[in-house]
């Protein structure tokens, strides 16, 4: 992602009033686009449809069907598993100058996500939808494998030097799908592929840019998935975190208390629904300034320090450029802790009147406000997950992953179980945990940092 951090920071010496907006606009749509847009998208197309035809549209039918797809292909099964190992290999490729690989590994990396994921998919949807047609069942598949493969996409279209072309790319797509979805989704099996079809053009929009940014004279190739050196705690710490960010609304879906069924087998919450995704809206921001300060500030002080010490600079030197990345994590945390604090506040006094305007119950407000503050602790435990990647600590991530699954499990149950007004707590509450546990980590590793670097390696 040097790249992308070294154009956004080029755009910030242009000194223009607009330079920091267009910087956070860029970091925004680069870090979050994919399931913001996704999410604005399905909103959009859930008031719009509602307006055009009525409460017996089938929009939220679809609004579950895509949420469950999404969760399954793009987070929890598939590229939760793939998407870090993967990168770290990209990673490795590059730094190896072999990047004539990349593009191999790419298109493997999706041939994977379609051969581990349909023997799953298949008969999963098959027993979720059963009493549906053959052409939803199709639908939601073909539906599941374009996201799988627009996932790993986002993972190199990210760090491409195309980034205007990306950002376009996500917002055409997605306005396609609430353009159509006005003027002919009046059914669900229209609205799905409706989105399949709008994905894909995305999917192609992606892969056009990656192939023109690499060469390569083989197809595919799956190497980093067979070879002994595969990062197995990256691909277990993708899928506990992963799976942890779902657990939740899973046990509020298919709680007797929270949830009920919408088509076949599959649930959801309208307690729990309309708030959570409010509040991953809200953290747009605080995504947008750890994007930036993450690729931008502290992968710069990261090199600056790794490249001393490979080329025998002295330690003083070297302490300094750790002292430096100490200061941007420490800067980062603060700032993404104070912004999103604002922009929460905003909220919270804005919250009453907007659940008004969309004839959303008030009594969701107080779920509303743990929930965004529960957000607010994701992305911060977010931040400090990736820079605990950067400085390879895989196995210290994993375990941390591991227990936001658990305890987000464990107490999302419990304050089930203690009643509507301790709904949201677990979340809440599991975040505070681990977030505290990862600082208390990061500040040991960083102090630790340059003995482990030169007597453990």
């Amino acid at each position: 992602m040097a790249g992308i951090g070294f154009e956004l920071r080029k755009i910030l010496k242009e000194d223009r009033i607009l330079s920091l907006a267009k910087v956070y606009g860029y970091s925004a749509i680069l870090s979050s686009g994919p399931w913001v847009i996704s999410i604005i998208a399905i909103l959009l197309v859930g008031f719009i449809n509602l307006a055009s035809y009525g409460a017996d549209s089938d929009v939220y039918r679809f609004q579950v069907v895509i949420t469950y797809a999404i969760a399954l292909a793009s987070s929890l099964i598939i590229t939760g598993i793939i998407q870090l190992p993967f990168t770290r290999y990209v990673a490795d490729l590059i730094f190896a100058h072999k990047e004539d690989q990349i593009l191999p590994s790419y298109f493997g990396a999706i041939f994977l996500a379609w051969i581990l994921g349909l023997p799953f998919i298949i008969p999963f949807y098959m027993w979720m939808f059963e009493g549906q047609s053959a052409v939803f069942i199709i639908g939601v598949i073909i539906t599941f494998l374009v996201l799988c493969a627009v996932w790993i996409s986002s993972i190199l279209a990210a760090s491409l030097k195309y980034y205007n072309a990306v950002v376009w790319s996500y917002f055409l797509s997605y306005a396609a799908i609430v353009f159509f979805s006005i003027y002919v989704g009046d059914t669900i099996e229209k609205l799905i592929y409706i989105f399949f079809g709008g994905n894909a053009i995305l999917l192609i929009i992606l892969m056009s840019l990656i192939i023109k940014s690499y060469n390569s004279s083989i197809f595919l190739k799956i190497d980093f998935f067979l070879e002994k050196n595969f990062y197995w705690s990256l691909a277990l710490a993708g899928l506990f975190y992963n799976v942890g960010a779902w657990i939740d609304k899973l046990i509020f879906w298919y709680s007797p208390q929270t949830g009920y069924a919408v088509i076949g087998r599959l649930h959801a919450s309208v307690v729990y629904d309309i708030p959570i995704f409010l509040a991953y809206l809200s953290i747009l921001p605080g995504m947008a300034i750890f994007f930036f300060r993450l690729e931008a500030d502290f992968a710069e002080k990261y090199d600056l320090y790794y490249n001393a010490v490979r080329n025998g600079a002295t330690l003083k030197t070297i302490t300094n450029y750790r002292n430096d990345m100490i200061l941007v994590i420490r800067h980062a945390i603060h700032e993404i802790i104070i912004i999103q604090g604002i922009v929460d506040i905003i909220l919270f006094l804005s919250a009453p009147y907007a659940f008004k305007i969309l004839n959303i119950p008030q009594l969701y407000l107080g779920l509303l406000y743990i929930l965004t503050i529960g957000a607010m602790l994701q992305l911060a435990f977010m931040s400090v997950l990736a820079i605990l990647y950067y400085l390879d600590r895989k196995l210290v991530a994993m375990w941390l992953s591991f227990a936001f699954l658990v305890l987000n499990a464990i107490l999302t149950l419990l304050s089930i179980d203690m009643g509507p007004a301790m709904f949201g707590y677990g979340y809440a509450v599991s975040l505070l945990i681990v977030f505290v546990a990862s600082v208390i980590i990061i500040r040991n590793e960083m102090d630790r940092l340059n003995y482990e670097t030169f007597m453990l390696q």
